[in-house]
């Protein structure tokens, strides 16, 4: 048995969630058991990282955003009161994201003073190396999680982008797929900062007041369609907050959100055809997005919070990662089959 922490911030940079994971066996064999999570704020860093994301910045400010980000980290982790940890996987913040170069900022240094065990960083380089988008990048993981012998299962993760893994009933790895559909969390809270002054649309209240405009749904679902049948990961240039301003600036904002959550629902549905549809990711707290999307509930329903299955799943890739196994599939990222191990970099010790 090994502890395994994994965390995970993801692009609507609504902070850092850190889970502590139980694994039992080996390599593409083990089985994964959730036992806490825990999350803390991104606070002041959050301007910085938005501003990083959005524009750029010089190495100096790139380098500050890391160690902030390495101790805000630091403190999520120091919430799950460890008395023993095997293996750390961080993730860090996705600050550019335009394969073959993709940026995760997080200064591993404030998480290994605290905790003397394997820290394991920068995912996704060892994909890109091998001509790889990177991305997505926790279908092995949700294949450990939530993969069943009699159905075939979509897992629909509603973040700042929507990427959903499917896997066939009672398949193996390389049946997996998983691919990234549409602008989701991204969109939505553009929205909600310029019209609202808020971060985001508190549990969808203000879209469910309104009504759809079927030419602005129309536009957006083109642009998001586009997005779903790109065949790539999506990330930076791909954030469609300003055209959605742009083509609403004269409907009201409860219609301009009933608009692109319809729209983006109906991008999102088009694309999951298995038997079992579960929502995760932060979108999950939308109900106005899920009600426009088919599905049969979240991820909780297998004993997985939805706040916690990114980070669970690091800690997966983590533990296989250990394992010897490969973290990324050639047919989901399109990287180089090899006979070496892809994955983590070693921070520690």
């Amino acid at each position: 048995m090994r502890i395994v922490v994994g965390t995970m911030t993801g692009t609507s940079m609504d902070g850092v969630d850190a889970a502590k994971v139980c694994i039992d066996g080996y390599g593409e064999s083990i089985c994964a058991t959730f036992l806490q999570t825990e999350s803390c704020g991104l606070g002041s860093a959050k301007k910085e990282l938005l501003k990083l994301a959005s524009i750029g910045g010089t190495k100096e400010e790139m380098e500050t955003a890391a160690i902030n980000i390495g101790e805000i980290t630091a403190i999520a982790i120091s919430k799950l009161h460890l008395e023993t940890v095997d293996i750390i996987a961080l993730h860090g913040q996705t600050v550019y994201h335009e394969p073959p170069k993709s940026v995760q900022l997080i200064d591993p240094e404030p998480i290994s003073k605290k905790f003397p065990c394997t820290i394991l960083t920068n995912p996704r380089q060892g994909d890109l190396l091998l001509g790889g988008q990177g991305a997505p990048i926790t279908p092995l993981a949700d294949w450990v999680m939530f993969r069943s012998a009699t159905e075939s299962t979509s897992i629909v993760n509603l973040g700042g982008f929507c990427n959903i893994t499917v896997l066939p009933a009672h398949c193996q790895p390389n049946q997996i797929r998983g691919f990234d559909v549409c602008c989701c969390n991204l969109l939505l809270n553009a929205i909600a900062r310029e019209r609202l002054g808020e971060e985001c649309d508190m549990n969808g209240e203000t879209a469910l007041k309104g009504c759809v405009d079927k030419t602005i749904r129309s536009a957006l679902l083109d642009r998001l369609s586009a997005q779903a049948s790109a065949n790539r990961s999506l990330g930076t240039k791909d954030d469609l907050g300003e055209y959605a301003l742009q083509i609403g600036k004269n409907t009201s904002t409860q219609d301009l959100l009933a608009s692109a959550v319809v729209a983006i629902g109906a991008c999102i549905s088009s694309c999951c055809d298995t038997q079992r549809i579960l929502l995760a990711g932060g979108g999950v707290y939308n109900r106005a997005l899920c009600n426009a999307i088919k599905n049969n509930g979240t991820t909780e329903a297998l004993g997985i919070p939805v706040q916690a299955r990114e980070a669970m799943a690091m800690a997966i890739l983590g533990a296989l990662a250990q394992d010897g196994v490969s973290i990324t599939l050639p047919q989901i990222t399109g990287r180089k089959e090899t006979s070496e191990c892809v994955g983590w970099i070693q921070a520690s010790p």
